[in-house]
């Protein structure tokens, strides 16, 4: 979540499609955020300013699995069949 100061905010007045109106919606219900916070952060990223929000991840469920097979072998994907089945890869 975007956490601005009003006064240091600019107003825009852009023009969306029913498509990408409901899009939006869509996206700031999922999140539970305004369609406001939506349209910043996709611009931050198109623009390349991609940070990710704490909030953002908080509120994304596969952010939750990041990290839950983390190994400290460099090279666990290559082994992948070794560590889950056993076996060597052929």
């Amino acid at each position: 979540m975007y956490v601005h100061h009003m006064a240091r905010m600019v107003r825009k007045q852009v023009y969306l499609s029913p498509h990408q109106n409901e899009r939006l919606r869509r996206a700031a219900s999922r999140q539970r955020c305004t369609e406001a916070e939506v349209l910043r952060e996709a611009l931050d990223r198109f623009l390349g300013e991609g940070r990710t929000s704490r909030a953002s991840v908080d509120r994304d469920p596969l952010w939750r699995i990041v990290g839950v097979a983390a190994s400290h072998d460099g090279n666990l994907s290559e082994r992948v069949d070794e560590v889950l089945y056993g076996r060597a890869r052929r």
